[in-house]
């Protein structure tokens, strides 16, 4: 039987809607979307352009940083798990809390696991609500001890020690992966401990102090000018649908793999030109068919390298023309070499400009190639 004070518990707190929850679950997906028309949430330069922890730019004063990762997932297992978890865990904290000690959880959380990944692993980008998800169960686990004498039986073997389990088998995980950073999820757990120690959950039949609820608003404030901020200070790939089809089709297909690729194709169609070797040239002529594909499929990636990209991909694709009529000819002509000469000349002055670029640009999308020749 459920006593009477036990069923108005019950009661009282599971109709409490978890708005923030919802809000913050559908902040992830907008911005997994918006990061795949940008060129996919596992390229570098998107990354940097949405805001993900980078010490180097957190040291430059882009103190946003902090934030705007807190809602940056790397890949779609990456969404998937942590809306998953944000969806199991996150009604339950905001239900029992309220919406106002909710986006102050969340959000503290979120901030301490950032910041972990920020002094403990400074050479990384890293991402990810799991810093704040980590929060969430932190605060479960206190608020069943705290509080053991105050809700429910039954209730109280799902919260409690009842979550250790799932941190520790999800700590295990995140130590046995190197990719994982589990800095952030630790930082995340125990500033989510600390935060339940001291700020009551809220209990039926009370209101939200109006502390709490201004505390919920200058969070919100900051996200949103966080988000601001992001904005202004865009220099990523441009959105665009034929991102999405690049993405899938190219997969992990770096910027700097495929220009220096195409950089091997091009010296090594000269090569064979050279030599007037006939599988030389069918060789280099598949070579710089590849290369072709992969400057095709390349994500933007800001305003600059993508006009010179385009012009490369136009070299290239004369240079092919070029070994095709050789192939046809049988043989490399005067007006043949005169044409490769020419394209020589195009091709390394777009590389040098492109090369410029990466001296003074580069290091922000994390683009290191080797110096053209």
């Amino acid at each position: 039987m459920i006593s009477e004070a036990d069923y108005d518990f019950l009661q009282t707190v599971w109709n409490r809607r978890p708005f923030f929850t919802y809000v913050f679950f559908a902040i992830n997906i907008l911005v997994f979307v918006l990061m795949t028309l940008a060129g996919g949430t596992t390229n570098e330069s998107t990354l940097l352009a949405f805001g993900v922890k980078s010490n180097v730019m957190i040291d430059r004063g882009e103190y946003w940083r902090f934030i705007t990762p807190i809602f940056i997932h790397i890949g779609l297992l990456h969404l998937f798990f942590n809306s998953y978890a944000l969806w199991i865990v996150g009604p339950q904290v905001e239900r029992l809390y309220g919406g106002a000690r909710f986006v102050l959880l969340y959000v503290l959380t979120g901030v301490a696991g950032v910041f972990g990944s920020y002094v403990y692993r400074p050479d990384g980008l890293s991402a990810g609500a799991s810093g704040a998800i980590f929060g969430l169960f932190g605060v479960l686990l206190v608020f069943g001890i705290r509080h053991r004498h105050q809700i429910p039986p039954f209730f109280r073997r799902t919260v409690g020690t009842g979550v250790l389990p799932v941190i520790l088998i999800n700590l295990v995980i995140g130590y046995t992966i190197p990719q994982i950073d589990n800095s952030a999820h630790v930082s995340g757990l125990l500033a989510g401990m600390a935060l339940a120690a001291v700020i009551a959950f809220e209990r039926p039949g009370t209101k939200t102090p109006p502390l709490f609820t201004a505390i919920q608003w200058i969070l919100i404030a900051i996200i949103g000018v966080s988000c601001i901020e992001v904005v202004r200070h865009y220099d990523g790939p441009r959105l665009s649908i034929g991102n999405v089809a690049r993405s899938f089709r190219s997969g992990n297909n770096d910027f700097s793999g495929t220009v220096n690729r195409s950089q091997e194709a091009f010296d090594d169609s000269l090569s064979a030109l050279r030599s007037g070797d006939k599988d030389e040239i069918a060789r280099a002529t598949q070579e710089v068919t590849n290369a072709i594909d992969q400057l095709q499929d390349m994500p933007t990636l800001a305003t600059r390298p993508d006009e010179l990209m385009a012009q490369v991909l136009v070299v290239m694709q004369d240079q092919y023309a070029l070994l095709k009529d050789v192939e046809r000819t049988g043989a490399v002509t005067l007006m043949h070499a005169r044409r490769a000469s020419e394209n020589t000349k195009r091709y390394r002055e777009l590389m040098d400009s492109f090369f410029e670029w990466v001296q003074s640009d580069g290091k922000t999308y994390g683009i290191q190639l080797r110096q053209p020749h």
